[in-house]
C-alpha cells in the first residue's frame, strides 16, 4: 500500500501528450500555457520608469506555464497579446458503478423507495469543470454491460476515466493486461485501500490513458479528487500543485475516535480568540451522505499516531477552492 506522499509524488511523475493550440484571449481563460509568455513591449512604455527597472521589460517571461486566471488574462491583455498557445483540454471520463444490492439512479428519473439518486455525475462534471479538464459523463454502469467493458469504452474515448464503486479485483485484472500497468494499489488512508490508480501504456511506453478506481460513497470520492485528481490534472499541464494548505487550531476534536491511517476529515473554518484560524470538524454519518460536505471550505488531514486531534491542537487544512 503506498502512503499519501508517495502517491502524490507517482501522480506528479506521469506525462501525457497534450498537443498545443492558438486560442484567442478571450477563450484562453482557466488554459495552461505550453510555455511561459514574455511581454513583447515594455509595461508600461514609459521610458523613465523602465530605465529606473520598476516595471516589466520587453522580453522578460512574466506568466508562467500554470493556468491562467483574471490576473495572468489581464497582464496578457495589457501586454498587447491577443492570441496564446495552450495545451489541449484533457477530456476526463467517469462512470458510476452500483455496489452489491445497490440500485441508482440519475436524478430526474423516477425512484422506487428501495434506490436512491447517484450524486457523482453532477458532483464530478462540476469538480472537473473547475480543474480545467473535459468533463464526459458516461453516467451509471448500463445493466448488461462489464465493467471491463465500460473501462475500455471510457479509456478509448478519454486520456482520463474515473470509475467509482467498481470492485477493485476487476480493476486489477483489468490492468494487469498488457499494455496496462497498475501503479497504485491502495493509498494509506482510512478506506483508502480501495484506490487504485493505474495507466495505459499501448505504443512505446508512451502513456495513453490513466485510470483512477474509487470507492462508491460520494464522500471519500470528493476528497480523493481534490487531494489527488485536482493536482494530477494540473501536472499534466505543466502547472504546480494547485493545493492551498493551511495550519488551522482544531475547534474540537473530530468523531470517529482514533485512526489507523491518515483520515480526512471536512472542515469549516473560523476565527478564534487573538484572530487564529480555527477549523470545525464536519462530522458526516457515511459515505453516501454528501449533503454533509455542503458549508464545508476544507478537508483535515489527521495523521495516524500523530496524536494531534484534539481542541486546540494545530492541523494541516486543504482548501477546497
Amino acid at each position: 500500500m503506498t502512503s499519501l506522499k508517495e502517491f502524490r509524488a507517482l501522480l506528479f511523475s506521469q506525462s501525457l501528450d497534450l498537443r498545443p493550440e492558438s486560442v484567442p484571449l478571450s477563450e484562453a481563460a482557466g488554459r495552461f500555457p505550453t510555455e511561459p509568455v514574455a511581454s513583447p513591449i515594455d509595461l508600461p512604455s514609459v521610458e523613465g520608469l523602465v530605465e529606473k527597472g520598476r516595471y516589466l521589460k520587453a522580453g522578460v517571461d512574466f506568466v508562467p506555464c500554470d493556468r491562467l486566471g483574471a490576473a495572468e488574462i489581464a497582464g496578457l491583455a495589457a501586454a498587447g497579446i491577443s492570441r496564446v498557445m495552450v495545451r489541449r483540454i484533457v477530456n476526463a471520463g467517469f462512470l458510476a458503478v452500483g455496489g452489491e444490492g445497490e440500485r441508482l439512479k440519475v436524478p430526474g428519473e423516477r425512484r422506487e423507495p428501495e434506490e436512491q439518486y447517484s450524486p457523482l455525475g453532477h458532483m464530478f462534471s462540476v469538480l472537473l469543470d473547475v480543474a480545467g479538464a473535459w468533463p464526459v459523463d458516461y453516467g451509471i454502469l448500463p445493466e448488461g454491460m462489464s465493467v471491463r467493458r465500460a473501462m475500455e469504452k471510457g479509456l478509448e474515448e478519454c486520456p482520463v476515466f474515473i470509475v467509482a464503486g467498481a470492485d477493485p479485483a476487476e480493476v486489477r485484472d483489468f490492468l494487469a493486461a498488457p499494455g496496462r500497468e497498475l501503479l497504485c494499489d491502495g493509498v494509506e488512508l482510512e478506506g483508502g485501500e480501495e484506490l487504485l490508480f493505474g495507466r495505459i501504456t499501448p505504443d512505446r511506453g508512451v502513456s495513453a490513458g490513466f485510470l483512477f478506481s474509487f470507492p462508491s460513497g460520494a464522500v471519500p470520492a470528493f476528497l480523493y479528487f481534490y487531494l489527488f485528481v485536482r493536482p494530477f490534472l494540473h501536472g499534466l499541464n505543466g502547472g504546480g500543485d494547485p493545493g492551498i494548505m493551511l495550519r488551522c487550531t482544531l475547534a474540537e476534536a473530530p468523531g470517529g475516535g482514533a485512526a489507523t491511517r491518515t483520515r480526512l476529515v471536512p472542515v469549516r473554518l473560523g476565527s478564534g480568540s487573538g484572530g487564529t484560524l480555527t477549523a470545525e470538524p464536519v462530522n458526516i454519518e457515511g459515505p453516501d451522505h454528501v449533503t454533509g460536505l455542503i458549508g464545508a471550505q476544507g478537508c483535515a488531514l489527521f495523521n495516524s499516531g500523530s496524536g494531534g486531534s484534539n481542541a486546540g491542537s494545530p492541523v494541516d487544512v486543504l482548501l477546497f477552492h
